[in-house]
């Protein structure tokens, strides 16, 4: 979610009224990228230009909230035209880290990323991978609207001055998957000993998948379907939507998904500071205000793209299985937020373990928008 920084002006009452009256327009939006995708890259009269490169296919926005149409719809339209937005999808510019460190250095002004992609950025957001606390849907929702996380994650970021974030996505949690060449199924934590296992660039995943046995490695996002077919890895982790619209393919790699939701699979739209501040100011709300109509639209969006993922896997081939309360129960015992080895992780992200403690409670209040079910 985006809220406008404090050099420009704080979330308003009337603000806080569009996004309720946004999200009760969600069940129209579905039908809003037929014409969004008819809008042309070039914008006669824009002034700026924004550069805004994903590893998705704009077309598939079906199988993917990534939202590109419709943030570019949005802020040139609250910019009246001066801004104009240009997408550079399909991994054309690179992906994951290689686009934040773009994003950072100013070569292109946005992207869009894993949450893990920022974590060597901003190692505060690697306690969203501490598994079993915020990984529902709702759950993650609450955390990213609420005041604290706005204040202590969201707004420090910003104030690093390389980049902030436009608005988050939730596309799913994250599973248990075999590759198709290992095909076994990962019901319980005695499945995946010695499994190796591929990891993005977070130290807290890795530190997971150690607790549950695994030889975690890190995997590029881009090689990861290469790698599965070449037998590199055994399983990986991303939600049912990144699964199926990982690079190269991945889609078609895939054997068994277990739906263990230990880890919200969170992106993140995220934006150069210094290209932003260069803009007028009126402008630089239009980008923020185009942002926070994005996000609100994209929830509708998300839960339809999680299901149309589903199918297509299962389409494929792939087996997708959801575990008992008492699987499970064990994998919260092998590596939940509770453990005690998660206490130093906790101190050094955060300070103290009490303030992790406050992100916990932050996932049980509604800040005014409810994930579709």
């Amino acid at each position: 979610m985006s809220n406008l920084s404090k050099t420009e002006s704080p979330p308003s009452p009337s603000r806080r009224t569009f996004i309720r009256q946004s999200a009760a327009l969600l069940p129209l939006v579905s039908a809003w990228p037929h014409t969004a995708m008819a809008q042309p890259q070039t914008c006669p009269g824009a002034r700026y230009k924004l550069i805004f490169a994903s590893p998705y296919n704009s077309e598939l926005w079906l199988s993917s909230p990534h939202m590109h149409q419709q943030l570019k719809h949005n802020i040139e339209d609250f910019s009246n035209g001066k801004i104009c937005v240009e997408i550079r999808d399909k991994g054309s510019q690179g992906v994951g880290h290689d686009l934040a460190v773009q994003v950072s250095r100013g070569v292109i002004q946005g992207a869009l990323l894993s949450v893990s992609n920022l974590s060597p950025i901003v190692p505060k957001l690697d306690i969203l991978n501490i598994p079993f606390w915020a990984a529902e849907s709702q759950a993650y929702l609450n955390l990213i609207t609420s005041d604290l996380w706005q204040q202590q994650v969201t707004e420090q970021i910003r104030t690093r001055g390389d980049v902030a974030i436009l608005l988050y996505h939730l596309p799913g949690a994250r599973t248990l998957t075999s590759t198709r060449q290992y095909g076994k199924l990962l019901k319980t934590p005695s499945d995946i000993i010695d499994v190796v296992f591929r990891v993005p660039v977070s130290q807290v995943l890795r530190q997971f998948y150690q607790l549950c046995g695994t030889t975690p490695v890190q995997v590029a996002w881009h090689k990861a379907a290469m790698l599965a077919a070449n037998k590199r890895f055994d399983a990986l982790d991303p939600s049912v939507t990144g699964l199926y619209n990982g690079p190269n393919g991945l889609n078609q790699h895939i054997g068994a998904v277990s739906l263990i939701n230990s880890v919200q699979d969170g992106w993140v739209s995220v934006i150069n500071q210094r290209w932003l501040k260069s803009l007028p100011r009126k402008l630089r709300i239009a980008v923020w205000e185009g942002a926070e109509k994005t996000f609100v639209q994209h929830l509708s969006m998300a839960r339809q793209a999680a299901l149309y993922c589903q199918r297509g896997l299962l389409r494929n081939g792939a087996t997708i299985y959801y575990p008992s309360a008492d699987e499970m129960a064990s994998w919260q015992e092998i590596g939940g937020y509770q453990r005690r080895e998660w206490h130093a992780t906790k101190v050094a992200l955060l300070g103290k373990l009490s303030a992790f403690d406050a992100f916990v409670a932050a996932t049980q209040v509604n800040n005014g928008l409810t994930f579709p079910t």
